[in-house]
């Protein structure tokens, strides 16, 4: 069958909300975006100062600073946006042929900054997100129901970020970023895919790994209710039909010929038993999220970034069905022109 069909990519560059200079453009030669769940999203882009002749292109390092805002919006033809950020460094190379590179990071980063200590009473989930992400400077969205897991709540000298990651990681959330604005929500693995793939239609190359899980397949959750004197618990939810992610069986239907995965997790700070259900469920998909893990290349499409679910198709019956996107990058260079590559992650088959 014949493999995809090449087209030459496009890119904008847009400084502080303005396109870059015409001579500035045509002096760049590559550009890279690249997003992660839970992780800044990173631009960079390079360009020539002098030409291969020694001749000086007009490419002037000084139209840049740290803190200026960047746009990048690539494409094959039409181009969409990938990134909003600001610069973050500038590290220019003096020598025969002179190249200058320019990178940052997205608003997600500005959580890095300084540690935080703060104690968080009567909060839920998502107004402690809100109030952090306030400290920062920075715009967020709460879309996901509000979770309370505990009436009280330290950062102790923290930052923002890994504090955030925290939280993210005992309700199940991740941080991406819309935009200029952060979101905080609950973890879109296995909803309705945005395209689908076949390969070798639409993809150039497909790698994955099938690994049992050793944990998680049933989670019990202990806690303490002082009301009460006494312990309480919780137990996963097994039956969650996105954990199958179009396929017939999730990765722990995979281990009948192995010894059990049960766990027992004990947190004697909360008190509730609801909150004890989102913690043992948060925890059996957090533990089979890694079943099936891979990488996909394809031609650049700026529709496939990381938060993101796909279909594969043309692979095996396993292994055909959803993938969600853990994250992206996004390549242009004179050469080879704009490509694609994905990680991939699915928890069942």
């Amino acid at each position: 069958m014949p493999g995809p069909v090449t087209e030459t990519g496009a890119f904008r560059l847009l400084l502080n909300r303005n396109p870059l200079p015409l001579s500035m453009l045509a002096a760049v030669h590559s550009v890279e975006v690249s997003n992660e769940i839970n992780v800044p999203g990173m631009f960079s882009f390079k360009f020539n100062m002098l030409s291969q002749q020694g001749n000086w292109q007009g490419a002037d390092l000084d139209v840049f600073k740290p803190g200026d805002q960047i746009s990048i919006q690539m494409g094959l033809g039409q181009t969409e946006s990938l990134i909003t950020g600001q610069i973050f460094s500038i590290d220019p190379n003096f020598d025969a042929y002179s190249v200058a590179t320019i990178s940052g990071f997205d608003t997600m980063a500005n959580l890095r900054f300084g540690n935080h200590t703060k104690v968080f009473k009567g909060r839920n989930e998502n107004q402690i997100a809100a109030e952090v992400a306030e400290s920062s400077k920075v715009r967020i969205s709460t879309p996901g129901a509000p979770v309370s897991l505990n009436a009280c709540v330290w950062q102790r000298q923290q930052t923002n970020y890994h504090f955030l990651l925290s939280r993210c990681e005992l309700i199940n959330y991740e941080l991406v970023v819309d935009d200029t604005t952060l979101v905080f929500r609950p973890s879109a693995e296995g909803l309705s895919p945005v395209k689908s793939l076949g390969f070798p239609r639409d993809v150039k190359r497909v790698s994955l790994q099938l690994r049992v899980p050793t944990e998680g397949s049933e989670v019990q959750m202990l806690g303490f209710d002082p009301a009460i004197n006494k312990v309480i618990s919780a137990q996963s939810n097994p039956n969650t039909v996105r954990a199958r992610m179009g396929g017939s069986e999730s990765g722990y239907d995979f281990i009948d010929a192995f010894p059990t995965a049960a766990i027992t997790i004990t947190d004697p700070t909360i008190t509730k038993v609801e909150a004890l259900q989102a913690r043992a469920n948060a925890e059996f998909m957090q533990n089979i999220n890694r079943f099936i893990e891979g990488e996909l290349e394809l031609e650049g499409d700026p529709a496939l970034v990381a938060g993101v679910n796909i279909r594969l198709t043309g692979l095996s019956q396993r292994f055909d069905g959803i993938y969600y996107v853990k994250s992206s990058k996004h390549s242009y260079d004179d050469s080879t022109g704009y490509h694609t590559t994905l990680q991939l992650r699915r928890t069942g088959a």
